[in-house]
C-alpha cells in the first residue's frame, strides 16, 4: 500500500479508485434534520486519505513548527485548546477596560472554509511550505476530478454527482485529513498579509514601554478580529472605523483564497 501511494504521490498522479468518495450527512444540532443544517463528510479511500494526512497533516506542519510560522494569532494549533482563545479575547477586554480606550472586536466566520479554498491558492501555499509540487498535483486533480456518491438512511447512491468540463470541483472536502492543515497554512499567509497592513491591536507596556501587535484570535474558521490601539486616545467613531477597515481587508483576503465570510454569523462590538 505504502509503495504504490508512494509511486503515485511522487509522480504526480492519482489511482482512480481514489477520486470517489461517498458522502455522508451528519447532523450538526441533534435531531435536526434539515438539509442546510446537516455537515457533508466525504469518506475518501483510506490509502489516499492516510496519505493525505501523512504529507500535509505532519509533514507539512513539522516544517511550520520547525521554522517557527505558525502565528501566536491561530489557536487551532497543537498544545492548544479552543479555551486558550476564549482567555485571549477576555484578557483583551479587560486591558481595554483597565486603560479605558475605545476598542472593538468583530466575529467574523468563514463560510465552509474547507469546501471553499480555491486550489490555485492551495498549490502555491502548500509548496511554500514544502510540500513537493507533485504531492499537491496528485491530490488536488484527484479531487477535481472526484465522484460524489451519496449515503442516505435508504443506502448508497447508484448514481454520482461529478465535475464539468470546464468547471473543475474545488475545495479540499470535509473529512480530508490534509484539509484541516491546508486550512491552517492558508489562514497563515492571511494573517501575514492582514498584519501587514497594520489591523489589529497595537500594544504598548505601560513601564517597560515594550510594545506588541496582535491581529486576531483564530480558530480554524471562527476569527475575532480585535482593534485597539495604546499608542494613540481614539475616538469611538474612529475606533469603529479603523475596525470596519479590518474587516474589509480580512473578507477580501478570504476572497482571494476562494473563500467568503458568512454574515449571519457575522457581529461585532
Amino acid at each position: 500500500h505504502a509503495l504504490k501511494t508512494s509511486v503515485a504521490v511522487k509522480n504526480g498522479i492519482y489511482l482512480e479508485r481514489w477520486s470517489c468518495g461517498l458522502s455522508v450527512m451528519l447532523e450538526k444540532k441533534l435531531g435536526c434534520t434539515l438539509l442546510a443544517k446537516l455537515r457533508a463528510i466525504l469518506l475518501m479511500e483510506a490509502d489516499f486519505n492516510h496519505s493525505n494526512k501523512e504529507i500535509f497533516g505532519s509533514r507539512m506542519l513539522d516544517n511550520v513548527r520547525k521554522y517557527g510560522l505558525m502565528p501566536e494569532e491561530i489557536y487551532s494549533e497543537r498544545g492548544k485548546v479552543p479555551d486558550d482563545g476564549t482567555l485571549a479575547k477576555v484578557i483583551f477586554n479587560d486591558v481595554v477596560r483597565q486603560t479605558r480606550l475605545s476598542a472593538g472586536v468583530a466575529s467574523v466566520v468563514a463560510a465552509n472554509c474547507y469546501d471553499s479554498v480555491a486550489h490555485a491558492i492551495a498549490s502555491l501555499t502548500c509548496q511554500a511550505f514544502g510540500v513537493p509540487a507533485e504531492a499537491v498535483h496528485s491530490m488536488l486533480t484527484a479531487i477535481e476530478d472526484m465522484k460524489y456518491y451519496l449515503r442516505t438512511a435508504y443506502g448508497d447512491s447508484k448514481n454520482f454527482r461529478g465535475h464539468k468540463i470546464a468547471v473543475k470541483f474545488q475545495g479540499l472536502c470535509q473529512g480530508n485529513g490534509a484539509a484541516p492543515a491546508g486550512w491552517a497554512v492558508i489562514s497563515i499567509v492571511i494573517l501575514g498579509a492582514h498584519k501587514k497592513k497594520g489591523h489589529g491591536g497595537h500594544f504598548v507596556c505601560p513601564i517597560s514601554r515594550r510594545t506588541g501587535h496582535l491581529s486576531a484570535i483564530l480558530f480554524v474558521d471562527d476569527n475575532d478580529l480585535i482593534h485597539v490601539d495604546m499608542g494613540k486616545d481614539q475616538s469611538a467613531d474612529e475606533a469603529a472605523y479603523d475596525l470596519q477597515r479590518s474587516i474589509d481587508s480580512w473578507g477580501q483576503l478570504l476572497m482571494t483564497s476562494g473563500g467568503s465570510l458568512k454574515p449571519e454569523k457575522c457581529f461585532f462590538y
